[in-house]
């Protein structure tokens, strides 16, 4: 049986600066996360997908996503969105393959 699906890992999180919460109006508590999803197969992760976006509210814990947001807080949004990178360990599994395969080409060729 294998076990197999994808995630959504937090890569960076950024405050917003002149902006106020649409639902509490707190000032300068609004942050714009940005995830990362990805496969999975047995928990290990083998490559990212893609990139999605959100503002959180720190005061009530409002979350929206990118097509909620104003149209001001959707540039910065994309803006954070294409500066954030992806980290290492999303590539594990595919780096753990590829281990594996030098392994076996290698045994086999001293071996041969």
């Amino acid at each position: 049986m294998v076990i197999f699906g994808w995630r959504e890992a937090k890569i960076n999180i950024q405050p917003v600066n002149n902006h106020s919460c649409s639902y509490c109006n707190a000032q300068e508590r609004l942050f714009i996360q940005v995830n990362r999803l990805y496969l999975h197969i047995f928990w290990i992760p083998v490559f990212p997908l893609f990139k999605k976006t959100y503002s959180i509210c720190g005061h009530c814990k409002l979350e929206m996503s990118k097509s909620q947001m104003p149209p001001d807080l959707q540039r910065k949004a994309k803006e954070y969105k294409q500066t954030s990178k992806t980290p290492w360990w999303m590539f594990s599994g595919l780096i753990i393959v590829t281990f594996l395969m030098l392994f076996i080409f290698s045994s086999a060729l001293f071996n041969s």
